[in-house]
């Protein structure tokens, strides 16, 4: 009997009706109809407002136009080094879709008509059209929302996915509400922000590894918070910050997770018998508690900047230096660069970066002019996220010494 009970047991999970994936979409409008999310903000408006303040909400332009850019040299890079791309992969879907499967992963959902109308505005500059391509709430809470597919199957076309609610969910569309635990780990946010796997693609790509070193190095530092609870219990929301539109909202929270500490001390060195050498020594410590190596990214310019300067008690300047803390590619390591996108930038050179708990230290010594007995030293630290652009620079901490060769 109990044998028996088994069998329909199987029979009725083998009964259970299979979902069909999402009909193709055939052009660019209903790609972006399938995925409109502008009805949730009627029942979840407070969420709705924080996702439009997010970079998710222009995955395809970024903050000042940083990502379309990119994206145009990615795209025109096909006539140019990429040019064998037309035989290997000749549609403009299968070319895109290193990129596409973050920026914005239902494109591999539509044809490849919707794929060249998609590049085309990318090369057009065309932010009209791109602004209206979006991860939206059915990105997150539908699309991808199930990653271990082989144990949850497919997500369900008429489910909204989250971390708590069962039950009925009141819209046309996604008419019922399901839980996903995974919505809770940070496995969810590697879906996009490991950026793609250098090993399956035709082109390698190497992008974001935020996922990586949140795993080898904030995990085994002794750190417990996932990006969940960093990027949106504390203040964050479905903003996701920082949020490199908004340069207060940044700065604070880099204050807050990156720390400077500075010492500075004058002395007379002695070489020889008969002769004194008025010195500065500066030592600096940077030490961040951010989950992951910061910076990180695709579009390389991304540095933190350690800028020390000497003056007199006037202002007259003696002596500067800046360290740069980033990943570096080889082709750029002379002045301290990265070669720029994803698929040029293969090979690090070395990383400068600045891991989870892991200080950098530097220790600079400042000979002093002959008269010079009091000097000033400034510390600043300073996120570049575009270097020479104002808007796309962001203060973390500058810290003054005053010191003195007077006893």
């Amino acid at each position: 009997m109990k044998l028996i009970q088994g069998a329909v047991a199987i029979l009725a999970v083998v009964a259970l009706p299979v979902v069909a994936p999402a009909k193709e979409a055939q052009t660019l409008d209903e790609l972006v109809r399938q995925y409109d999310s502008s009805r949730c903000q009627e029942c979840h408006p407070e969420i709705y407002g924080q996702w439009e303040q997010s970079l998710h909400a222009k995955p395809m332009l970024g903050p000042i136009g940083r990502t379309l850019a990119t994206f145009q040299g990615y795209v025109n890079s096909r006539d140019t080094e990429l040019k064998k791309s037309r035989e290997v992969a000749p549609s403009t879907k299968e070319f895109l879709k290193p990129c596409v499967e973050c920026h914005l992963p239902q494109m591999m959902d539509a044809s490849d008509k919707v794929a060249d109308e998609i590049a085309k505005a990318i090369v057009d500059g065309d932010e009209e059209v791109l602004a209206k391509l979006q991860i939206t709430c059915i990105v997150c809470h539908n699309r991808n929302a199930i990653i271990r597919k082989f144990r949850d199957g497919n997500p369900r076309p008429d489910v909204i996915y989250g971390p708590k609610h069962v039950g009925p969910h009141g819209d046309a569309v996604f008419t019922s509400a399901a839980k996903s635990e995974m919505l809770r780990d940070t496995v969810f946010c590697a879906q996009c922000h490991q950026g793609p796997n250098v090993q399956h693609y035709d082109e390698p790509m190497w992008c974001t590894s935020t996922f990586d070193s949140h795993q080898q190095f904030y995990v085994p530092m002794g750190g417990t918070e996932s990006c969940q609870e960093c990027h949106m219990k504390k203040e964050g929301g479905h903003r996701f910050p920082p949020n490199y539109q908004d340069s207060a909202q940044t700065s604070k929270h880099l204050r807050e997770w990156i720390d400077l500490n500075l010492t500075a001390i004058a002395y007379r060195m002695k070489p020889d018998a008969k002769n004194f050498i008025p010195m500065v020594v500066i030592n600096s410590e940077v030490v961040s508690r951010i989950g992951h190596r910061f910076p990180d990214g695709c579009p390389s310019p991304n540095r933190v900047t350690l800028d020390f300067k000497v003056s007199t008690k006037d202002g007259k300047e003696l002596f500067k230096d800046t360290k740069v803390y980033m990943p570096q590619h080889k082709l750029g390591y002379d002045d301290n660069t990265m070669v720029y996108a994803a698929n040029r930038k293969l090979t690090l050179m070395r990383d400068t970066s600045l891991q989870p708990f892991v200080p950098r230290k530097e220790s600079i010594e400042v000979k002093l002019p002959d008269g010079v007995e009091e000097v000033v030293v400034e510390a600043t630290l300073t996120f570049r996220q575009l270097p020479g652009i104002p808007e796309a620079e962001f203060p973390i901490h500058k810290v003054t010494r005053q010191v003195s060769l007077k006893r």
